[in-house]
């Protein structure tokens, strides 16, 4: 604990800049750097976790725990998945606990909830937060997964989650799943054996089709983003379940909000019609439709079409054509302005124009596109460097609706 000095000093001091705080006076009997760790925890904390930065009582670890940490909309988005799934009253344990924010959202369904952790400052930290947060009941245990999961007895637990921790030792990210630590490729047997349900947190760059080979008996994948980027995929692995798992994808609005989810086993998905818009249907006034991050990530693009009555522009141009605005089409959606063909005399026309450019099934990069034609950024205008269903190419000149 901080003496009263330190406590008052980071009062006074939550919203101003942690740099200029560090390179300034210190003042006699201020704990400096438990100082600044804590300014800085709640400053991030305000925008990433809410409950944690309007909590009294809230310990900061370390950035980098923060950085990896869940964002509270992400983790309260799970925790209602997992009551859906798998009810309430169960016996959870969260085996890589962090900064417990996935544990304590979904303790919210349970009635015994384990926290295990390797880092002993990340312990104390989360036992001064738990009960800070009104969930001193939360058993707290300091060691390594593989050390605790030995400790429990078969089918003593409902519900084990876990996320691996996805950079390497010299900082590297890793995507593959038997890189990160622990692995759970090689526990999922142990694991299974503990809990009927197994929900693991994966690196959003993971290959979804990659991960459902090399872990066995997973039901669901949710691909979930915030505000449009794609944060992380959860599988949800349940014990003797071998049918076709379930896509989900969603994105969470910067209120906490889940956008419309897309859900779909990629079988159904496969057998949906493949709408393709005929490039004369391409009239200014109609509408050109972006799916976000984690719907892309999806690859889910017939039932999306199906779901929003809209056509993809070609099979691998995965942007969607509609004759009316769209309704809840999960991403952004702009009105056409006109069709502008990749030659010679009509680029010409647009060198040094101002717009937000970006590519899609297209052979030149954005980067390289915007240096040939000299573009400025920004501004209401956006051009998407496109392939057409008749294999033209083009740009797509659009205002966003």
């Amino acid at each position: 604990m901080a003496n009263n000095l330190t406590e008052q000093f980071i009062r006074n001091h939550l919203t101003a800049d942690v740099r200029t705080l560090a390179l300034g006076c210190h003042p006699d009997g201020v704990d400096m750097q438990y100082a600044l760790t804590q300014i800085s925890g709640w400053q991030a904390a305000r925008i990433k976790v809410p409950l944690w930065a309007a909590t009294e009582g809230i310990v900061y670890p370390r950035h980098l725990s923060l950085e990896q940490c869940t964002s509270q909309y992400i983790a309260q988005y799970k925790a209602t998945a997992v009551e859906q799934l798998l009810g309430k009253n169960l016996k959870i344990a969260d085996i890589t606990g962090g900064m417990g924010v996935d544990c304590f959202f979904i303790s919210r369904s349970a009635s015994k909830v384990y926290y295990n952790e390797m880092s002993d400052q990340l312990c104390d930290c989360t036992r001064a937060n738990f009960k800070a947060l009104g969930r001193p009941e939360i058993e707290i245990n300091c060691g390594t997964a593989e050390e605790f999961v030995t400790s429990l007895a078969p089918d003593s637990l409902d519900l084990i989650y876990l996320d691996p921790a996805r950079r390497g030792d010299a900082g590297r990210k890793l995507i593959s799943i038997s890189d990160c630590q622990p692995d759970t490729v090689a526990m999922q047997d142990d694991l299974l054996r503990i809990s009927p349900n197994i929900m693991v947190k994966l690196s959003p760059m993971l290959d979804i089709s990659r991960a459902l080979t090399e872990l066995k008996h997973v039901s669901h994948a949710f691909i979930v983003g915030l505000e449009g980027e794609c944060k992380e995929i959860t599988l949800l692995l349940q014990r003797g379940f071998e049918a076709e798992p379930t896509i989900t994808a969603v994105d969470i609005k910067a209120d906490g909000t889940p956008e419309s989810a897309v859900s779909s086993a990629k079988s159904t998905d496969n057998a949906l019609p493949l709408p393709i818009a005929n490039p004369e249907q391409l009239q200014p006034g109609t509408f050109i439709s972006e799916p976000s991050a984690p719907y892309m990530k999806s690859a889910l693009f017939r039932t999306i079409a199906a779901c929003t009555g809209t056509a993809l522009l070609h099979p691998d141009t995965h942007l969607f054509w509609s004759k009316e605005k769209p309704e809840k089409f999960p991403g952004r959606t702009f009105q056409l302005g006109g069709i502008i063909p990749f030659d010679k005399r009509s680029l010409s026309a647009l060198v040094k124009t101002q717009a937000n450019l970006s590519v899609r099934n297209f052979p030149e990069s954005a980067p390289a596109l915007q240096r040939r034609l000299k573009f400025r950024d920004g501004g209401p205008r956006y051009l998407i460097a496109t392939t057409l269903a008749d294999s033209s190419r083009i740009l797509l000149d659009l205002r966003k609706s």
